[in-house]
Order: C-alpha cells, then structure tokens, then sequence
C-alpha cells in the first residue's frame, strides 16, 4: 500500500496525528522560507540605504564643485575675492528665501491644523453637552 494514503483499517487517531505532523511541517517551511525572505530584504535594503547615503554624499560634494566653478566663472570679469563674495551672496539669498517660503508653509499647514482640532472639539461638545 501506498505509505502516504491511509489504508481503510487505519485508526482515525493515527490520521489526526500525521495530518498534525504534516501540517507541523509545513508550517516550519513557510517559517523558515519566510526567514530567508526576510534575511534577504533587510539585506537588500541595508544596501539600497547605504547607496542612497553615498550619492547623498556625493551630491554635496557635486554642489561645492559647482559653486567653485561658478566662482571661477564669475573671477573671469571681476576680481577672485569679489567673484567668492558675490556667490556667496547669491547662495546665502537664495538660501534665506527656501528659509522662509518653507517656515511659512509650516505656520499654515499647522494654522489648518489648528482650526481643523478645534471645529473636532467643538463637535464632540456638541454631542455630549446640550446648550440651554
């Protein structure tokens, strides 16, 4: 007889327990195919951080070279200390204006913010609270 079918004098309980066996097992492959899925993941994006960090790094480095040459270029028609004040003046101006175009998007992002809790806090005081 085949070993994987049960023949027809076999007990039920011996059936339960190799079907609990089975189910056992295949639930400890899923566990362990899980594992490496997981193991593989966290791995993979280990590595994408870690490239994702490097180009971050190297982007700072590729604007300092554009700066330098941009001072280069500028040195070309006035003198290298006007050439380094005159980019470091047009850097630091555009800087304060991202400076406070975004301190402004967060003041009214957090007014709506504001006004949104309150309007809540009134409709909860209106279905607890009756106004006379």
């Amino acid at each position: 007889m085949d070993e994987g079918r049960p023949s027809p004098a076999e007990p039920t309980g011996e059936i339960v327990r190799r079907l609990l066996a089975d189910l056992t097992a295949l639930l400890r492959l899923y566990g362990r195919a899980i594992d490496t899925h997981a193991r593989g993941m966290a791995r993979d994006v280990g590595v994408a951080a870690a490239m994702v960090g490097a180009a971050a790094v190297l982007g700072l480095f590729a604007i300092g070279l554009g700066l330098a040459s941009l001072v280069l270029i500028v040195s070309l028609w006035v003198p290298a200390w006007a050439a380094v004040l005159l980019v470091l003046v047009v850097v630091a101006a555009t800087m304060a204006a991202l400076v406070l175009v975004g301190v402004r998007r967060v003041r009214r992002r957090r007014a709506a913010w504001a006004a949104r809790v309150e309007e809540e806090i009134r409709w909860l005081r209106s279905l607890f609270l009756k106004e006379n």
